[in-house]
């Protein structure tokens, strides 16, 4: 994974805190200690697309008179996963506080 707010790589190992749980899990970056987290939606849009192209693709075998319309909406949830897929990054849900520096800055005024 990638963190959306310094970029890094994070490793899984290196992965301490988390909070939530489920679809509204949210991990923290041990770089920067920002909260990341994944938008619901493009989830549960995955999940709707994987269990729709299983039920047509099973129902397809089993039924050889519906195979073409059946391999149709396979497809259409197996597209529908993959567009899900690209939209769900990680997201920044709570930025680390920031340091203030203001007197160091007003220094070299």
């Amino acid at each position: 994974m990638i963190c959306s707010h310094c970029s890094k790589k994070i490793p899984l190992e290196n992965i301490a805190e988390q909070r939530g749980k489920g679809f509204r899990a949210q991990i923290r970056c041990p770089a920067c200690s920002a909260w990341l987290g994944r938008s619901v939606w493009p989830q549960r849009l995955k999940l709707v697309g994987f269990y729709w192209a299983l039920a047509m693709a099973l129902l397809a075998w089993w039924q050889p008179g519906l195979r073409g319309g059946l391999s149709v909406a396979a497809m259409l949830g197996v597209i529908t996963l993959f567009i899900a897929h690209l939209m769900d990054q990680l997201q920044v849900v709570e930025r680390p506080p920031q340091v203030d520096n203001s007197a160091e800055r007003q220094r070299y005024r």
